[in-house]
């Protein structure tokens, strides 16, 4: 039985007990991908957020992550276990978490307090990068709060580590951007197939999505395989003939 691991949906980063930084991804391609490589047998796992609803069966599993940490992690374990033939990485990874919250007044009130020993705008910066006025984020942040601020941080590029974990296995990529040129998208997509070991990624455009249209141009480390994917069915059986 060939193995393949699909990723989906967004991943939730938290600022406190209650608030997350997430973004609009629904899951639907990874799950319907999920349920069609079941249903031909394959051994499927899907890693996916809890706000994605599908049901484990026989050969679905389905792991249930929050953030990006958890995702990383997921894939790592499932590295350490039985060959995986295929990826397909399409979870929307969000590209920020919050480092910590603070409160303008008093960031202001710090940066004042030791004006006298700031010589240029890196010594601000630093202060910036860690204040001691660092919000308690452990438990839920007053709602009261006009100048609540929130520093961000980047998370890691899951992508990159793919083919280090998984060096003989079939890499599927995606890459979405919005209301670019299709050259431009192209370009983008196979620099990131290139600068990641991938064998491919699945390119489109949120506007085309808005618009009603799911296609998906396929990408090489050569750039446009003038191959446009234009469903899940249809992404489903490109990856099948693949691993045949």
């Amino acid at each position: 039985m060939k193995k393949i691991i699909i990723t989906g949906g967004p991943t939730n980063e938290q600022i406190d007990e209650v608030m997350k930084i997430t973004n609009m991804s629904t899951g639907g391609t990874s799950v319907a991908l999920a349920e069609s490589f079941a249903s031909a047998g394959y051994e499927v796992v899907a890693i996916l957020n809890n706000m994605v609803r599908i049901e484990p069966r026989k050969n679905l599993k389905v792991i249930r992550i929050e953030n990006t940490h958890d995702m990383l992690n997921a894939i790592e374990n499932e590295a350490r276990q039985d060959n995986t033939d295929a990826i397909i990485h399409a979870a929307a990874v969000g590209d920020y978490c919050a480092d910590f919250s603070f409160l303008l007044e008093d960031m202001a009130d710090e940066i004042f307090s030791k004006i006298g020993k700031i010589k240029s705008a890196e010594d601000i910066l630093a202060i910036m990068n860690n204040p001691k006025c660092k919000l308690d984020s452990s438990s839920k942040i007053s709602s009261y709060q006009e100048n609540l601020t929130v520093k961000l941080g980047l998370t890691p590029k899951i992508i990159s580590k793919l083919r280090f974990w998984f060096p003989n296995t079939l890499l599927i990529g995606c890459k979405l951007l919005d209301g670019v040129e299709k050259g431009e998208l192209f370009d983008v997509a196979t620099a990131l197939c290139n600068k990641n070991h991938m064998d491919y990624i699945l390119a489109n455009d949120l506007r085309d999505l808005r618009q009603g249209d799911p296609a998906r141009y396929l990408i090489n480390k050569d750039g446009f395989t003038q191959i446009v994917l234009k469903n899940t069915d249809a992404i489903f059986k490109f990856v099948d003939d693949k691993l045949q």
